[in-house]
């Protein structure tokens, strides 16, 4: 991560601060690494503060924050022998600051936020995020040849989940009379709930009523099921959609190199084209940062410009 994990702190707030911050993500359901990051990345921005002579919490103010940002910016990576730090980890050490200061302002520590006027700028995106359109997932699903493909692709794209959480999905988790998916634990231990159009719906009621029961399942909770029927794996869902790609012999789907993430792009792009607003396509991902969702506005904006 670039974040030094030996940093010395040595007021008593700082160092009680950093571990009730510390439990108070993992309480909102991020998981322990992830807490630990952002633990040793506001403990930096407390070694700071110390060497600045400031020893409480009511001291700090929005300009010293932004030292933190400009010190941040410019202290070299441990990790990579000098360079200069990532983009990303420099916006996520402001963002650990950002959400400590949040943290104790909801507690009623502080009565007014200095962190809440600041705003650090969002990494790019390294990897163009590559989607087909409307028509190509058409002729995804003109050539499925069963129930469990089409299912596949009903969860994929339909309900937009990430390949871990298409594996991990049971049959508890699938409301198909309420018409919803539970998400128990997306990225970040994140539960949601992820509303089902009623064609999603009829896919996966005729894959899981005349599909799933001709397979030996009766003690296996997985919602989708191998031909075994056990548990399907990450790399059986991007194998399947491969198999599906290859029977369009379409070209350019198969240029694009299509796989199950892909699909969840997306939908992504397809919802924000549709007029969805960003905040609900951000919960139907499950993105923690509306920042993260906010990168699918672009996508289609450059599908747009290439018609």
């Amino acid at each position: 991560m670039g974040q030094p994990s030996s940093i010395v702190v040595v007021t008593e707030e700082y160092k009680k601060q950093s571990e009730d911050f510390k439990q108070y993500l993992l309480q909102l359901g991020h998981s322990s690494h992830g807490s630990r990051v952002k633990y040793y990345r506001l403990r930096e921005f407390f070694a700071l503060m110390e060497s600045k002579g400031i020893q409480q919490i009511k001291q700090i103010q929005a300009v010293q924050i932004n030292e933190f940002y400009n010190y941040i910016q410019a202290r070299p990576s441990k990790a990579k022998g000098g360079g200069a730090l990532t983009q990303k980890t420099v916006y996520d050490s402001m963002r650990a600051v950002q959400m400590f200061f949040s943290m104790l302002h909801i507690k009623g520590q502080i009565k007014i936020n200095p962190a809440s006027v600041l705003k650090y700028p969002f990494p790019e995106a390294k990897q163009e995020r590559t989607v087909l359109n409307q028509e190509e997932i058409k002729q995804l699903f003109e050539n499925c040849i069963n129930p469990h493909e089409k299912a596949v692709l009903s969860l994929a794209y339909g309900c937009g989940l990430r390949v871990s959480e298409m594996s991990q999905c049971n049959i508890e988790d699938v409301r198909l009379n309420e018409s919803i998916l539970i998400v128990p634990k997306g990225k970040g231990n994140k539960r949601r709930t992820v509303p089902m159009s009623s064609g999603v719906t009829k896919e996966l009621s005729d894959y899981f009523f005349n599909e799933r029961i001709h397979y030996n399942t009766s003690t296996e909770k997985a919602f989708m099921v191998n031909s075994r029927g056990g548990r399907m794996r990450k790399y059986t869902f991007n194998k399947i959609l491969q198999i599906i790609i290859k029977r369009t012999k379409n070209k350019e789907i198969q240029e694009k190199q299509i796989s199950i993430h892909n699909l969840r792009h997306s939908i992504a792009t397809h919802l924000i084209e549709q007029g969805v607003p960003l905040e609900q396509v951000r919960q139907f991902l499950g993105h923690s940062q509306l920042e993260s969702t906010e990168i699918y506005t672009r996508v289609s904006q450059k599908q747009l410009e290439n018609l």
